[in-house]
């Protein structure tokens, strides 16, 4: 009987999603570039490593960080600027803010995908492919923010 109560709690821990969105939109823009933002919740016990993003309406999809950097010190201006990054990783029951200002996903290519522009309030797939092999799909909606 023990043997059936350790395989009932295996079968529970596997059912635990990998990740929760808290939150997710993907930028509407009139031109051929955009940006998606989540910020992701991570219930488990380990790091969750996301490695590649992909969506229906792009042609591909990159990680970047927004970085800022003081200027001259005459000036006091801030400088920011972009970085492309290999993985995203959400901290074991932690959060991931992929939020502008910060980490963000680039969508490029979506005149090649979509001859029309995103439209407010429209669905759009996002799938996450997490270091492993496992992916995971939400839908965003497009919104002027």
């Amino acid at each position: 009987m023990r043997w059936l109560g350790f395989l009932l709690l295996g079968g529970l821990a596997w059912a635990q999603p990998l990740l929760e969105l808290k939150e997710g939109w993907i930028r509407r823009v009139p031109g051929n570039i955009t940006a998606a933002y989540l910020v992701l919740y991570n219930p488990g016990p380990r790091p969750v490593r996301i490695v590649e993003a992909s969506t229906p309406i792009a042609t591909r999809v990159e990680f970047h960080q927004t970085t800022s950097s003081r200027g001259h010190s005459h000036d006091h201006s801030d400088v920011s600027a972009m970085k492309r990054v290999a993985f995203l990783e959400v901290p074991a029951r932690g959060r991931l803010e992929v939020l502008p200002g910060k980490y963000h996903l680039m969508l490029y290519g979506l005149r090649e995908k979509n001859p029309q522009p995103l439209q407010e309030g429209q669905r759009v797939p996002l799938t996450l492919r997490l270091e492993g092999g496992a992916t995971l799909t939400f839908t965003l909606p497009v919104q002027m923010r």
